[in-house]
């Protein structure tokens, strides 16, 4: 449960580094051992994006934590608490971006820095450009962040996807 949290707030800060997302925009997470499914929002955005050349773009952001929802209002509500995303002192997880580079055609590596908690860690995304489109897909553990909600750190790994439709500005 709290993985899952993690893993859409995850989704948010990053997509949150995105330049004017429009509607069609959506970041959704798994939280795999659990087969836990959700999504998040409320995205706040200072990115400097470039379709042209992605890796000259940068990405900054934050998403809200209240915003997250997996289908279980109570098990969302719970992921509010302190021993979780502790929304009352923790309102915004934050991403910012440190590099974009070119892997193939089409596709990048962003590499960044996640802050969840209070607590920053380095993070590492796979970026593909497909017209005024970028989807983004990467994995955390949420444990990494003091949001554990199973013993083994394999057991908290969410799976992030991130569908953004780019509007030019």
């Amino acid at each position: 449960m709290k993985t899952a949290f993690t893993l859409l707030l995850l989704c948010m800060t990053f997509l949150s580094g995105i330049p004017s997302p429009t509607e069609d925009s959506k970041i959704s997470f798994t939280f795999e051992s659990k087969d836990i499914t959700g999504t998040i929002g409320d995205i706040q955005s200072e990115s400097e994006i470039d379709l042209s050349q992605l890796e000259n773009s940068k990405i900054k952001g934050s998403v809200s934590v209240s915003s997250l929802e997996t289908g279980n209002f109570l098990r969302d509500g719970h992921l509010m608490w302190e021993k979780y995303f502790n929304r009352s002192d923790y309102p915004r997880i934050y991403f910012e971006s440190t590099s974009i580079t070119p892997t193939k055609e089409a596709s990048y590596t962003v590499l960044g820095n996640l802050t969840i908690k209070g607590i920053s860690k380095p993070v590492s995304f796979t970026a593909v450009k497909k017209g005024d489109r970028i989807k983004i897909t990467g994995s955390i553990y949420t444990s990494d962040w003091d949001i554990s909600i199973e013993e083994e750190r394999t057991e908290n790994k969410v799976s992030i996807t991130m569908n953004l439709k780019i509007e030019e500005l």
